[in-house]
């Protein structure tokens, strides 16, 4: 055998034009790997808005803000608010730094059934300080006996809040979100100083 014999026949190239309508298998591969990631993706994103907007309508219900002007009384879980009195002391922590103060606003409560009184006497019961920037500090409500309705009573409301901001913050009330019925906005009282 010589070597013209057993050379082997060359490789014929398919036409161009015929090549231009398929996709190599890696090509194809690579292109489905790319719409596979922009599917998922998609259904993530979809998802997430579904069960943000799901949040924002059950966990985050809009508010209702009901404003008290000064020496005004508001109505609350069928009870009547007022603010009677407010003051400031040092904080009962005895730090040193004197930049910080006690806030004590005393607030008039009459019950006007059982219902009222039972929501007024819950556990549930949230006080805070306002300021018109939207800051907030959490204050503490004591109440001088047992609510009966028709009877008016005391709340002593105690926070500690900045020396530069304790004249001019508003106290705001919130009933127990447990008294919300589903869909209701979440009511509050926000006494104006």
């Amino acid at each position: 055998m010589t070597a013209a014999e057993t050379r082997p026949q060359p490789i014929i190239r398919p036409d161009s034009e015929e090549e231009t309508g398929r996709l190599r298998p890696l090509d194809r591969r690579i292109l489905q790997a790319i719409a596979l990631v922009c599917a998922v993706s998609a259904i993530l994103v979809i998802q997430w808005k579904d069960e943000r907007n799901n949040v924002q309508k059950n966990l985050k219900p809009p508010e209702k803000v009901t404003s008290v002007r000064e020496g005004q009384i508001g109505e609350l879980v069928g009870a009547q608010w007022k603010v009677m009195g407010r003051q400031t002391a040092r904080p009962l922590t005895g730090g040193d730094g004197n930049d910080v103060v006690e806030l004590r606003m005393t607030v008039a409560v009459r019950p006007g059934d059982a219902a009222s009184a039972k929501s007024v006497d819950s556990y549930g019961l949230t006080y805070r300080f306002l300021d018109d920037e939207g800051r907030e500090w959490s204050a503490l409500g004591i109440k001088d006996g047992a609510p009966r309705p028709g009877v008016p009573m005391r709340v002593t409301v105690r926070g500690t809040v900045p020396r530069t901001k304790a004249d001019s913050l508003d106290l705001q009330v919130r009933p127990p979100k447990l008294e919300r019925k589903q869909g209701e906005p979440l009511v509050s009282l926000r006494f104006e100083h």
